[in-house]
């Protein structure tokens, strides 16, 4: 065999595994969690519920009201019980509603009726709304995701639905179904997930999808004393607002991606070590003081 037909023979195969590699995995995931924080009857939910049911066993825990900006709280922690309805939502897939919030919706599947046979996937959403730059601190959209990976099974925290672009909303969810198929989301270690954000636009505006990092667009926390508090109260009432600081998206950032309409897909991880920090105070020492303290002498 000369050498050229075997050069050929070999880059053939490279282009054949490169291509399994890269292929999307039909039969997985086989069984999908879906939650969110925008209650159990939302659009965005719904639309998720529809287009996994044909192609995975899916199954939607949610809150039965709406939880948004509830982050990863569990109530039950506090109350130690948790108030579960079973809910009608779409043919062939089973569905509760919770009196609580998206992270004990998930605790709820993953420890109670999913627990001896838990999801290949957790989606969440798809959320009312984008989440960008630190809206993840708040959101429960990405907290319910982020409890989700705690546990050890790989997430998708979905964000960017909107009312007046239903034709939208049905394509990012069908667009999730092929994300969850990915090499990338199979591939999720324990403690990772991904945070995708999508434009809220026509279908045929959307430009593509971009893997992005977070931008530094921090919100600001306002409080007014509210005029209604009575001169003599003993409490009074303060009113609280976010404010978003007008900072400039930089490139390759999800706020930038969500500006050139592209859907943004941030990696995360549940881990929030410093691990910069760590290594550099490991190596140099850190100046701490000494144990026992002083007793307040100079």
């Amino acid at each position: 065999m000369s050498r050229v037909p075997a050069l050929i023979l070999f880059v053939t195969l490279l282009l054949e595994v490169a291509a399994a590699l890269n292929a999307q995995t039909e039969d997985w995931p086989r069984k999908v969690l879906l939650t969110n924080d925008d209650g159990i009857e939302s659009e965005g939910l719904l639309a998720l519920a529809r287009a996994f049911a044909p192609v995975a066993e899916t199954h939607v825990v949610a809150p039965l009201e709406n939880r948004s900006a509830s982050t990863n709280y569990i109530s039950a922690i506090a109350r130690r019980t948790l108030e579960v309805e079973t809910r009608s939502l779409y043919d062939g897939v089973s569905a509760y509603g919770v009196d609580g919030y998206p992270a004990e919706a998930v605790v709820f599947a993953l420890r109670g009726f999913m627990a001896d046979e838990p999801p290949d996937l957790v989606v969440s959403g798809v959320n009312d709304g984008a989440n960008l730059s630190d809206d993840w601190n708040l959101s429960g959209t990405v907290g319910a995701a982020q409890i989700a990976a705690f546990f050890g099974v790989p997430a998708i925290a979905v964000s960017g639905y909107s009312a007046e672009q239903p034709e939208t909303l049905e394509a990012l969810a069908r667009w999730v179904v092929e994300l969850s198929r990915s090499r990338l989301v199979r591939d999720l270690e324990p403690g990772q997930y991904l945070a995708v954000s999508a434009p809220s636009v026509a279908v045929n505006e959307i430009e593509g999808v971009a893997v992005v990092r977070r931008a530094p667009r921090p919100w600001r926390i306002e409080l007014e004393r509210s005029e209604e508090t009575p001169a003599n109260a003993d409490r009074e009432t303060w009113r609280l607002s976010f404010r978003d600081r007008e900072v400039s998206a930089p490139v390759a950032t999800d706020v930038h991606a969500y500006q050139q309409n592209l859907i943004a897909i941030v990696p995360m991880r549940v881990d929030e070590h410093d691990y910069e920090l760590l290594a550099e105070l490991l190596g140099s020492g850190a100046d701490l003081p000494a144990w026992p303290p002083r007793d307040g002498r100079p």
